[in-house]
């Protein structure tokens, strides 16, 4: 992780660019607005490395390296960052349960229930206060268009669903949806 400096911040690594975008605000208009669920995550840092967001903020930023896998695309280097950013104490992991009717949307380990709602069982993905210093740091270093880019990629793809989120993502990058176990589910 790169110290901000007087000079416009640039993200180097991963690790950057994920604490950013959990911290950036977006629907809620809230500097650090939670993300719901690892597939989530996963597909909204590889499209902004995809170019989808503001693509001149993460072209300095190490790539992770996505492949197909049963959601679609996946990279274990996120997951690992991941796992380091919570044991330094930068993000903090909120383990969710609820009840959803069963309406077809794709959700991360939903089980259907037989009264026709699923259980899901997942994660909240948010900036602990250290996390919240560290992301405003690098903020503030960004350049306004990069924020301004950013808050809007956020604010529209963390509020569609996962399903529309994911069928985006399917319809953009089929490459990455060969071994997807949820295809079918999606319409492909």
């Amino acid at each position: 992780m790169t110290t901000p400096s007087n000079e416009p911040f640039k993200l180097e690594t991963g690790s950057d660019l994920l604490i950013v975008l959990l911290y950036a605000p977006g629907k809620t208009d809230t500097d650090g607005e939670p993300i719901d669920g690892i597939t989530r995550l996963q597909k909204l840092m590889f499209l902004l490395q995809q170019g989808v967001g503001p693509k001149q903020l993460v072209n300095d930023a190490i790539a992770y390296g996505y492949k197909p896998y049963k959601m679609g695309p996946y990279a274990t280097g996120l997951q690992r960052d991941l796992n380091d950013l919570q044991a330094a104490g930068i993000i903090v992991t909120d383990r969710l349960n609820y009840w959803l009717p069963d309406d077809g949307d794709v959700s991360p380990g939903g089980e259907q229930d037989t009264s026709g709602e699923k259980h899901v069982e997942s994660f909240r993905f948010r900036l602990s206060e250290l996390g919240l210093r560290i992301g405003k740091d690098i903020w503030n270093g960004l350049p306004d268009r990069h924020r301004h880019e950013l808050k809007t990629f956020k604010r529209f793809f963390n509020a569609l669903t996962l399903r529309q989120l994911l069928i985006f993502t399917y319809e953009r990058f089929p490459a990455y949806t060969s071994a997807s176990t949820i295809k079918h589910q999606l319409g492909f």
